[in-house]
């Protein structure tokens, strides 16, 4: 495996021998087609369940792998080189990190924005913005999935909305989709307006939404996108799962300007209101899920340097709000309810040790 990259194949014992000793530079030349290498085709694009699944790209059940295929030395070699397993220029191999310049680039790896809409839409021919509904709830859009999502996201913000909201409260859902988060605030007993740029996300919220939630399509991130908001009228402004495409954009050719969704947030809470963020954790999201299930590790191949990673540093989240004139005030990380475990276990012990989920309460400290 190359973690880097986020390539794997699977060998038999006589394949990583001559791995090891090519390693060393010890290989004896070897073309018999009657003494082949077994080789599994075992890296797959594991996302493709939902953004919070086992982002490693290893077919972990064996009994889920294709035939090997049989291959001699100087076939085996080349198949190293496609995996990135061997690096024979490494002028080359650092060009592949680079952002595609299309869907259709194959010579560079890009992010993980790219990576994930190239996928869904070549390979699964599917919408991306259908796709993001699917991962996470359930075909009623009343219920999250039985994954990390409904185990990790669902009860927590249950309980904390429960704590944080009560009747005669006036909370902004923005960035709101089909309003599963609006619904549930909404049965503290609270008023929720949930705004949306995406009209079919807004459609199904009008359907399905709870008494005191309300739902309206608006451009956010646009100047004046969201000036139907009234001024000083939100107790709480909550987002949801959409600040780091402020600040990895899934488009190279738009950057969203956060300026203007501060600006926004700013008018339309109360004097002393309070500002909720709730997003893929920035450390551990999408970092591969490695060691045994109870005792999990991880590997981190960047940070502060981001070339496949779409989250930004802490210090560049903390900072970008309080250039904007907001101040963190609270900071809670998420983990999976204890249930889980009989679910998927591995996933359970790697999100228990390793959260892939943050909330962050901020305070207007005045116009940015």
């Amino acid at each position: 495996m190359n973690i880097r990259s986020q390539t794997c194949i699977g060998l038999d014992g006589r394949g990583l021998a001559i791995l090891s000793a090519l390693c060393i530079g010890d290989v004896q030349g070897n073309t018999a087609e009657d003494n082949p290498y077994l080789v599994w085709d075992v890296n797959w694009f594991s996302n493709q369940e939902g953004l919070l699944a086992d982002p490693t790209r290893l077919r972990r059940d064996t009994a889920a792998w294709p035939d090997p295929e049989s291959l001699i030395q100087d076939a085996l070699f080349e198949r190293f080189k496609q995996a990135f397993i061997i690096v024979p220029n490494m002028d080359s191999y650092e060009s592949r990190f680079n952002e595609k310049t299309s869907l259709l680039d194959q010579d560079r790896f890009g992010n993980f924005h790219q990576q994930l809409g190239r996928h869904l839409l070549l390979n699964l021919h599917t919408s991306p913005s259908d796709w993001w509904l699917r991962q996470k709830f359930n075909d009623d859009m009343l219920s999250l999935r039985d994954n990390l999502y409904g185990s990790v996201e669902g009860p927590f913000l249950e309980n904390y909305f429960k704590k944080r909201f009560s009747s005669g409260m006036h909370i902004v859902d923005i960035g709101c989709g089909p309003g599963y988060y609006s619904n549930l605030i909404a049965q503290t007993g609270a008023t929720v307006l949930g705004v949306d740029p995406n009209k079919d996300y807004i459609k199904i919220a009008q359907i399905k939404a709870a008494k005191g939630a309300s739902f309206q399509s608006l451009p956010i991130g646009e100047q004046g996108g969201l000036d139907e908001v009234p001024t000083a009228s939100a107790d709480t402004v909550f987002i949801s799962d959409a600040l780091l495409f402020y600040f990895v954009s899934p488009d190279p050719k738009i950057k969203a300007d956060i300026e203007v969704l501060f600006s926004d947030i700013h008018r339309i809470l109360k004097p002393g209101g309070m500002f909720i963020s709730v997003e893929p954790h920035y450390f551990f999201w999408l970092t591969p899920w490695l060691g045994d299930e109870k005792h999990p590790f991880t590997v981190l191949t960047e940070y502060r340097n981001r070339s496949f990673r779409v989250t930004p540093t802490f210090s560049e989240f903390i900072n970008t709000f309080a250039l904007g004139g907001f101040a963190v005030t609270r900071m809670e990380e998420m983990y999976p309810v204890q249930k889980f475990e009989s679910t998927d276990p591995r996933a359970y012990h790697f999100a228990n040790e390793f959260p892939l989920g943050q909330l962050f309460e901020l305070k207007s400290m005045g116009s940015n």
